[in-house]
């Protein structure tokens, strides 16, 4: 469901990615960090580095290769700070917002309660 909700947003994520000079982290696995962050209620995002490092699972989600090195959090922060401040971003949060929390509603099912996030 998440696929989903990234890969509608591609065309978006698509101009945000920097033309020349150093690599940064893709939107889309921002955005899957983010989740497991907000879904396991992780505090920081260093020790949301440091669960990604460990969990074969969080590996995958987020898209991640078992020998890719994890992104150190600074440069985590600040691409996503980045993210959240780019004039794409801003302009259609809410659309961004809304799609997460249908999504999170999706997974929690009738069990979970998404409402506050949209």
């Amino acid at each position: 469901m998440a696929d989903l909700a990234l890969w509608s947003m591609t065309e978006r994520f698509y101009d945000m990615y920097a033309k020349t000079g150093r690599p940064s982290i893709p939107p889309e696995k921002l955005l899957r960090a983010q989740l497991i962050q907000m879904l396991y209620s992780v505090r920081n995002e260093r020790l949301l580095m440091e669960e990604i490092d460990y969990s074969v699972l969080f590996r995958w989600f987020v898209g991640m290769n078992l020998d890719e090195p994890v992104w150190d959090v600074t440069v985590f922060t600040k691409n996503r700070d980045r993210l959240l401040e780019n004039e794409t971003s801003s302009r259609r949060c809410p659309r961004i917002r809304s799609g997460f929390a249908a999504t999170l509603a999706a997974i929690l099912g009738p069990a979970g309660n998404a409402e506050g996030l949209g």
